[in-house]
Formats: C-alpha cells, structure tokens, sequence
C-alpha cells in the first residue's frame, strides 16, 4: 500500500506544480505502460503484489474511448508461485475540467488467468476510475484504480471460484 500512497503523492505533486501544458488534441491513438498494487481475492486466498502492464486505445471524441489494457502481477506468495494475468477491453468515458485535467470511468470485459499448481482461468466483467493529466507534447499521466470480477475455473475443480481483483497504479501513455 505505501506504493500506492508514493503514486498518489507524486501525482498530486506534478499536479499542484502547476507547470503542465495542455494537449490540444483529444481524438486518435494512444499506448502507454502502468506500474501498481494488486489484491487478488479468490476463494480462501486473498494476497498483495506488484502489477505492471500495457494499455492503448482510440479517442472517438473528447469524451469518448475503448482501451484495452493487460496486466501482469509479480508473485502474490512469499513461498510458491502464484502470478496472474488479466487481458480486458472496456469503454471509457472522460469529464474534462479544462484541456489538462480529467477524470474517467470505464466498464468492459476482462480474461483473467491465474498461474500456480493448479491453472485458473475464467471472463468476467471490470470497471475502473481515474484522474488523468495532460502533457504537453501528447504526454498524460494517470493514477486510476480498477477491479475486475471474475468466476474462476481449473481442471479438475467440480465448481468455480469467485474472484475479486484490485488494481491501483499509475500510468504514462503518449497519444498520437
């Protein structure tokens, strides 16, 4: 969680600094990377770990995108290995404050895949929010949170498992 708390207090600093410049252009591509802090509920097992990823997608309008987004988490156990991966395509929908300044909330569908003795896998539904900042030369940062539901299943297992995943980080991404 201090992690979490880092990004935040960087964020906000850049934010209160007040020295960035907006981006005029609102609709085209964009592709950017995330670093952050997972929480993986499943069943009986409920860990914390670093997650890191790719995002991209297309502004149709200023207030209107689809991204996708892949996530990957370190090990959520000190002995063993427990990793997870998740794979979701939401639509995003901003308010701007003025050309630098955003807030979004999205909503989609995620793949999630869980590595460990046995492989878990299943679809399921996200949603996520977030405060995104304007650069200038295409540059946004974000710090946003999503949480993606998901039914679990393994060969093997007679019924599936409920999963919550959490994800808090902070992105970077350059729109063209």
């Amino acid at each position: 969680m201090k992690r979490a708390s880092l990004l935040a207090l960087s964020l906000a600093s850049l934010i209160a600094s007040g020295s960035a410049m907006a981006a005029a252009d609102f609709e085209g591509f964009y592709l950017g990377g995330l670093a952050g802090y997972s929480q993986l509920e499943a069943g009986e097992f409920d860990e914390s770990a670093v997650s890191y990823g790719l995002y991209g997608g297309y502004y149709f309008s200023k207030n209107f995108a689809v991204e996708s987004t892949y996530v990957r988490t370190d090990n959520f156990v000190d002995v063993g290995d427990v990793k997870a991966n998740q794979l979701s395509v939401a639509a995003k929908f901003h308010h701007y404050f003025n050309d630098t300044y955003s807030m979004f909330i999205k909503a989609g569908l995620a793949a999630t895949k869980i590595e460990a003795d046995l492989d878990y896998d299943g679809n399921g539904w996200l949603w996520g929010t977030g405060f995104n900042m304007a650069l200038d030369n295409g540059i946004n940062v974000r710090i946003a949170y999503e949480m993606l539901y998901t039914d679990l299943d393994a060969t093997g297992l007679e019924q599936e498992i409920e999963s919550d995943w959490g994800n808090v980080y902070l992105g970077v991404h350059y729109q063209f």
